[in-house]
């Protein structure tokens, strides 16, 4: 068959490629050892119509020392600037070792592509034969697919995801479609001319990733590695066009002749605490408001916080006591179970407000885990952003991971007021920009928090006035 043909070349290449210099014999030898072998001995006249096929097919040419008598890879420094033909032989020979190795498949984990299971084989074939294709597709942005008629030019892999080339009979511009968008692909019987002179490595030769923008044109951008930001940057180069024309001991700077476009910048910050840009100034500014526009967005939900104690607050003297009264469970596994009422009055703050919760509570004393596991179990409103940390007054501060905590005294009592002044200046960039309220059952705050607690009554939680003050106190401006 023509399939098992064909892997008979990409097997020979890749083994002589992997050997260096080998010999006949020892082809031989690997050939019957191999997972493709048949039960038929390589003849040396098949193996010379083999080389012949591989030169044709891959363009790689096997020669032979006549002094050892041994073949190996004449154009070894070409083969190393064509993508795909190393592709091809390092995806068959770690096929072929899978095949011949079973028990390394659980061992052996490579990314799925899922845009290559449908229609990869179609366009392909489409490519061969200079066909136009049909195709309905269904981009991310809109709703409604449409069809289109195009003529195939090129594909290529980016990012796990495949991608066609392709212009229209009546449009010579090149566009781009991703193949995971398509929800149908079908051959025409139309033959088009494949553009004269066209490389498809020279049109990509200055884009970054995939796409290519007509307003985005490439330029002379400077990076440099930091630390470890080095070593992955000599390893692994951002861009074909990537060269270092600096080194000391603390960094390394690079430069890349690539157009910066999203998809360049996205690389960038996928490294960002080991690489920075240096220039043009231009592209290390929109470098810098995508990390601003990033802190905003984390930072977005501590806008409006609110400082919850648990006992006292949701766990309710009245609820406790009447579950008691009505021979029900007082707990969970987490603790006190939380009086409904206050709950949802609770929620009401959130949905008036989008505030986040920070856990005052010394239930938080079990960990950010623990906290989250109860907030999801028990359906909690709110996102749960995080927990305070817990301080002595007049002392160092205290780790609640110790194993013994000690005795405060009345001087040295928790002071909550400290852990949530903390907490601000820790993770709010902008203070004034952030609205709190604190619900507590006691005041053990700090003079300047007052204005925005709201006390409790531990008998009944939450009610609807303290509710209204906190959404009054949320809501105003500073």
């Amino acid at each position: 068959m023509a399939s098992d043909l064909f892997k008979k070349y990409v097997w020979l290449a890749d083994t002589i490629r992997r050997a260096g210099p080998i010999s006949f014999a020892d082809l031989r030898k690997r050939w019957e050892r191999s997972s493709l072998f048949d039960g038929k001995p390589l003849a040396l006249r098949t193996f010379h119509n083999h080389r012949e096929a591989i030169d044709e097919l891959f363009g790689i040419r096997i020669a032979c020392n006549e002094r050892t008598n041994c073949y190996y890879i004449a154009n070894t420094d070409d083969l190393q600037t064509r993508n795909l033909t190393n592709w091809l032989l390092d995806s068959f020979s770690i096929g072929n070792m899978l095949h011949e190795a079973q028990m390394l498949r659980s061992r052996i984990l490579v990314e799925t592509v899922p845009s290559a299971k449908v229609f990869l084989t179609d366009l392909l074939e489409a490519m061969h034969a200079n066909r136009q294709v049909e195709v309905i597709y269904q981009p991310f942005t809109g709703e409604a697919s449409f069809g289109l008629t195009l003529r195939p030019l090129f594909v290529k892999l980016y990012d796990r995801r495949w991608y066609l080339y392709a212009d229209k009979p009546n449009d010579a511009k090149i566009k781009l479609y991703a193949l995971d968008r398509m929800l149908a692909v079908r051959l025409t019987d139309v033959r088009f001319e494949f553009p004269a002179g066209f490389s498809p490595e020279e049109y990509l030769s200055g884009a970054f990733g995939a796409a290519v923008y007509d307003d985005v044109r490439p330029c002379t951008i400077r990076i440099r590695g930091i630390g470890d930001g080095v070593k992955y940057l000599r390893t692994l180069p951002l861009h074909a066009s990537q060269r270092e024309i600096v080194a000391t001991e603390y960094y390394a700077d690079f430069e890349l002749q690539v157009a910066p476009t999203y998809e360049f910048y996205q690389a960038v910050l996928a490294r960002y605490l080991d690489v920075e840009v240096l220039s043009p100034l231009f592209v290390r500014d929109e470098i810098e408001s995508m990390i601003d526009n990033l802190a905003v967005h984390y930072h977005q939900n501590k806008r409006r916080v609110i400082f919850l104690n648990f006992d006292g607050v949701l766990n309710t003297e009245r609820h406790i006591a009447a579950r008691r009264q009505a021979a029900l469970s007082l707990s969970d596994e987490y603790g006190y179970l939380f009086d409904p009422s206050s709950v949802a009055n609770l929620q009401k703050i959130v949905d008036a407000t989008e505030a986040s919760i920070i856990i005052t509570s010394s239930w938080r004393l079990e960990g950010c885990e623990r906290m989250e596991a109860l907030w999801r179990d028990r359906k909690l409103p709110g996102l749960l952003l995080g927990i305070t940390g817990r301080h002595y007054t007049g002392k160092e501060p205290f780790n609640i991971w110790d194993d013994e905590e000690p005795d405060p005294g009345e001087e040295d009592r928790i002071v909550k007021g400290v852990d949530i002044d903390q907490w601000l200046q820790q993770h709010v960039r902008i203070p004034f920009r952030c609205r709190y309220v604190i619900l507590d059952d006691e005041n053990d705050l700090l003079p300047e928090q007052q204005p925005y607690f709201i006390r409790i009554d531990p008998q009944v939680g939450i009610t609807e006035e303290d509710a209204r003050r906190a959404i009054q106190i949320l809501k105003t401006k500073s």
